[in-house]
């Protein structure tokens, strides 16, 4: 078992968290681009392949569930 400093401790949790809010930012946009693409009348299997999410996940998004 690996043994850490608080202090490593703490730049991990802080590097954790911005990789968290990236996350969050990216799906956020990826689901407006979802449903963008969805009003213009693209197909979900080409909205998912595009974003490299599955079909049931573009679905979610756009409320359909």
């Amino acid at each position: 078992m690996d043994s850490y400093t608080a202090d490593e401790r703490k730049a991990h949790g802080k590097k954790l968290a911005r990789a968290r809010t990236a996350l969050d930012d990216a799906s956020r946009i990826a689901q407006n681009l979802a449903r963008s693409a969805h009003s213009e009348g693209v197909p979900e299997t080409q909205i998912a392949a595009e974003l490299g999410v599955t079909r049931m996940t573009v679905r979610k998004w756009l409320g359909k569930q």
